[in-house]
Order: structure tokens, then sequence, then C-alpha cells
């Protein structure tokens, strides 16, 4: 039997999920489908399955091959993607299987596309689907009525896929949530009670895509930190491991705020080598973290734990959304302000949106608020119909303010900003002669980047880069990945046909 997965392409105008040229140019989207890849691994060993992958914003999909099943997951970013594929390869005769968040959030729209609809996790699901098939009896909804045990969650196969694809590699080491954000449909897919995979089967796979040839891990998980107690072990197991090797793992994350109050957690991170957390910051207002059951979150000052996390040499890169019922016009400006005030260079700005199934839909179905017929783009627009802002100045807004924040001379100023606030770098793996070494090869291969840019932003580089080595030479190779990853926000950020313009 052979089986061919896709992971279908992104939305071009989704400029969060995909990827950006690397320091020497290769074309990269930014980490690899771990579910398909954990698919393959789900495959019980007696049964004759032979895989044949595809992650769409790659390579192409060979529309010919032949197979016996084509395999298609995704976000609902994706659903119009997913719905294309999965129609090409049924009008071939060929079945197809459905699953990821898109069915397991919408299974009534999922289902028209898939001849095997499966909803909820897969790790008890897809093996008993295709021992299904091989007896002659697969069903068309496998239903996971239970969330998994994750120590029954396999290593991913990484045989099918390069390392130089990507430029992190995803592992997820705990579902589950327990916010009840009103606009966050995660608990609808993984739940509220937190569960986590055993820290030995977390560093086997850290060890795979160590030797794979991963240089970046990102742990995806939804909040890295809910459980301190493991986070902290696991922090310490990772720093063990990464000093045995010759070329230490770097790693990101994803959390909320409350992971800056934590002195001891951040100088963990620290010393793992942790050098990017997406904080989860949505809004300053206090009034607006109130109206959505984010209210936990207030207690958490940003204008101190952001310049926490920065000073230990971590990155915060910091999600932001507008359009609560509390933002007033000013928002836009009281956004740029903060940015500068904590010298935090990166963030994304979203418009409120009311994902199906939540709390906050059904609150606007109830007040007569909710664009029924939204066909916008999620985070772009919003099917919410604002108080304060009308919803022309909304998405205008966000727009001005996400291209002003990605002007060369206002990043400059933040990052400088940023760079100086850097206090402490962890001595644990470092040796003056390796530093030294890697920070000229990385100003070398960083020159010829840089020559393909304008000149305004060619002329930031060189500002940053020269703040870096007057403040201390070891910040350039944390400099230099953040101005990469700085052209990549900018095209975006000053692109109309992606911004909406």
């Amino acid at each position: 039997m052979k089986i061919y997965l896709i992971n279908p392409k992104t939305p071009e105008n989704f400029w969060a999920m995909r990827g950006a040229l690397d320091i020497v140019g290769r074309h990269k989207t930014l980490m690899q489908n771990t579910a398909l890849l954990t698919l393959i691994a789900l495959t019980p060993n007696d049964l004759d399955v032979e895989y044949a992958l595809c992650d769409e914003n790659i390579s192409p999909i060979d529309w010919n091959l032949e197979c016996d099943l084509v395999g298609i997951t995704g976000y609902t970013l994706q659903a119009e993607r997913m719905e294309a594929v999965s129609c090409r390869f049924r009008e071939r005769g060929i079945p197809v299987a459905v699953g990821g968040i898109y069915a397991t959030i919408q299974p009534d729209r999922a289902g028209d596309i898939a001849d095997h609809l499966f909803i909820g996790e897969a790790e008890y699901t897809w093996p008993q689907f295709l021992r299904d098939c091989f007896q002659g009896g697969a069903k068309t909804v496998y239903r996971q009525e239970s969330f998994v045990d994750l120590k029954d969650t396999p290593v991913p196969d990484l045989a099918l896929i390069d390392r130089r694809d990507y430029h992190y590699y995803s592992l997820q080491t705990s579902r589950g949530c327990p916010n009840r954000c009103d606009f966050c449909d995660v608990i609808r897919v993984s739940g509220r009670k937190y569960r986590s995979k055993p820290i030995d089967r977390i560093m086997l796979e850290l060890r795979n895509a160590q030797a794979w040839g991963a240089e970046t891990v990102f742990f995806s998980d939804d909040n890295f930190v809910v459980n301190r107690t493991f986070t902290m072990e696991l922090l310490q197991e990772i720093i063990r491991w990464n000093r045995t090797l010759s070329r230490p793992v770097s790693f990101a994350t994803q959390a909320t705020v409350m992971i800056g109050a934590d002195d001891e957690i951040v100088k963990l991170l620290a010393d793992a080598r942790f050098s990017v957390i997406f904080l989860g910051l949505e809004t300053i207002n206090h009034e607006c973290l109130e109206e959505v059951n984010k209210g936990q979150m207030a207690r958490y000052n940003p204008f101190q734990v952001i310049p926490r996390i920065s000073s230990h040499g971590i990155l915060p890169f910091l999600g932001m959304i507008v359009g609560f019922d509390h933002d007033a016009p000013s928002v836009f400006r009281e956004i740029e302000d903060f940015l500068e005030a904590t010298s935090s260079p990166f963030a994304s700005i979203s418009i409120l949106n009311a994902p199906n199934g939540t709390p906050l839909y059904e609150r606007m179905k109830h007040e007569g608020r909710l664009i029924e017929d939204f066909s916008g783009f999620w985070h772009l627009s919003s099917n919410i119909m604002p108080k304060q802002i009308s919803p022309d100045d909304l998405q205008n807004g966000r727009m001005a303010l996400f291209r002003k924040i990605y002007e060369p001379e206002c990043f400059e100023r933040r990052m400088i900003g940023w760079l100086k606030n850097v206090k402490y770098l962890t001595g644990l793996y470092s040796t003056r002669r390796k530093d030294l070494f890697r920070i000229v090869m990385i100003l070398k291969i960083f020159h010829h980047f840089t020559l393909r840019v304008p000149p305004p932003v060619r002329t930031m580089f060189r500002n940053v880069i020269k703040a870096a080595w007057e403040i201390n030479p070891r910040l350039i190779s944390k400099a230099v990945p953040a101005l990469v990853q700085y052209w990549h926000y900018y095209t975006f950020s000053h692109n109309d046909a992606w911004t909406g313009e």
C-alpha cells in the first residue's frame, strides 16, 4: 500500500507561517509538518506501507504519482488549498484521508472533501485505520473521543525530509492549555488538561533532530511553561545534553508573559540557549484582557517582564491584537510607544477574530456583531463589528502600524536598544577562540547577504552590527539572525499585495 502524505501550501499573505531566504540565499519554510512525520512513525511494523511525502511550501505536488491513498492535513487557513488538492486526486479515483486542526474544528466542511475523515488526535486512530484498510473495512470517520496519553506518541520519522529546507525543527513537549481565552479554539483541539511527554522521550527526539542536522529547535507547545517543575527539569536536562555537543543546539518557543516573571526560569532558558520566545501578549490594556477572559495575565506588567527576558539575551517576539471592545483609535500609537519603551524589535499585529465555536463567537452572534459571510483573511481583517473603531480604520491602522514598526530607522532604534539591554550571556558553552572564529565567519557570509537589500536597510544592518560589536562582540551572533529575519518581515510589511493595500 502506497500513501502520499501532503502538507498543502500556506497562503502567501499569512506571513507568520511562510518561510524566508536564509543567509546564503536558499529558500526555506519555517518548520516541518510534525503531524505527517508522526503518522509515518505510527505505522504498525507488520503492515506493508510505503510513504511518499510532499510539503508544498518546499516542492510542487506530483499530481501523477501512483498511490493507493492521499493523506492531507492542515489548519483552517489552508482549507481552500486542502479542498483543491483533495478534489484533484479524487477525480483520479484515489481516495483521500483528511485530518488535522481543520478536520477537527470543522468536520462538516472537511468531511465533504474526504473519503476518510480523522477528527481529533491520531495516535490511536491512524494505526487502526491502516489495519482496517488491509482487512478491507476502512471506515468513513475516525473520531478520537478522549485525549491521548502522550507517552504513546512516537518519535517522528525524519527519513523523508531534508533539514536544509527548514529554519527550525518543530518539537512538541506537551498539549493542552489551562486557560480559557474567549477568542482561542486551542482547547477544542488539545483540551484544558495539561499533558506532557516523558522527558526521556523528548530528549530522544532532540537527539534524533540534532543527528538529522537541526541547529534550532522550536518547541511548538501552546504554552511552554505551564507545569513549572516539569519545565525546570526539562531545561536542566537540555543544558546537560547541550553541553556535550561540539555545536550546541539553540531553541525557540511560545509562551504567555508569565514566563518573564520567573527569574529562575528565564536564566535556565538562557543557559539552555533559547534565542527567541513568541509571547502571546495580545494587549497592554487590562480592560481588553478582562473582556476576553484573560484577566489573569494583567498581574504581569509587560513593561517589566519583557525587558527581563531581553536582559538574558532572548529576543521577545510579541503577538499583539487590535480590535477589542476597549480599544480606542489611539491603540496603534500606544502599541508603537510600548515597543519603543521596551526595546522590543519584533511584533506581529493581528486583528481580533471570533473563530467558530469559541465563547467570543457565541457572544458576538448574540449581540448581532458577527459577520456571518466573512470572506476576509484571518489576522488581516475580522468577522467582528468593532465598537470604537470602524472596520476600515481598524484594518488601515493595523497595516500602517505594521509597516511603521518595520521601517529601517524604527527597527534600528529598537534593535540597538535591545542589544544595550542584554546583561546576561551564558558562559556554559563558549570559548574565546571558537567565538572569534564564529563571528568572523558570520560576518563574511552576512556581508554577501547585505548586498542584496535596499540601501536604507543595508545602512541599518551595518549600524546594528557596529553597535553589537561595540557593546559586546558576542552579541553579533544574536544580531545577525535577527537582521536576516527582519528582512522577511520588512518585505512582507512593505508588499502591498500581502498587506491588502
